[in-house]
């Protein structure tokens, strides 16, 4: 008895491993290669060799359509003025906030000022590399180191020139 559950036993497992060997598919053939269409790709220039230490947005604002209006700026705006001087429905690139804040970390753009321990806080408006609107304020107050901040920012420019808004804060 023991040696026909053993042989019932054999049979059952070449039983399953047939059926688990022999149900399976062929593998696909693959194409001749010479009877496949080629398509020639269009040789690409290669890309501009740029220098390493340039500020150049890492992302490319896209442009398009049909342009509008320039904005009027004046001297002296707030950011707010600023972002209410772009005309509604105005095409928008956005700048990463890194490259943006990148020129404003040169403390020695700040030094003419003597911040000295003084704390400043500022909200920057840029337009085409360019800042059109400042909103500063200084920790303890202090209305000339703000004006000379202001100043000193008038003097910025940034390498992504985007006719777009674009805002950035920084505090030191």
């Amino acid at each position: 008895m023991v040696s026909r559950m053993r042989e019932l036993a054999a049979f059952s497992v070449l039983g399953l491993f047939l059926l688990a060997c022999g149900g399976s598919e062929p593998p696909p053939e693959v194409p001749d290669a010479e009877a496949m269409p080629v398509e020639e790709e269009s040789p690409r220039p290669p890309p501009p060799k740029e220098d390493l230490l340039d500020d150049a947005p890492k992302e490319e604002p896209k442009s398009g359509g049909a342009p509008a209006a320039e904005p009027q700026f004046t001297d002296g705006m707030s950011v707010e003025e600023a972002i209410k001087a772009v005309p509604q429905g105005a095409e928008r690139a956005n700048i990463d906030q890194e490259t943006l804040g990148k020129p404003l970390q040169d403390f020695a753009l700040y030094e003419p000022c003597k911040p000295g321990t003084t704390r400043v806080k500022m909200k920057i408006a840029v337009w085409d590399g360019k800042v059109v609107g400042a909103d500063i304020t200084a920790t303890p107050k202090n209305d000339k180191l703000v004006a000379c901040v202001k100043d000193r920012l008038k003097t910025l420019t940034w390498k992504a020139k985007v006719k777009s808004l674009n805002t950035v804060e920084y505090s030191f």
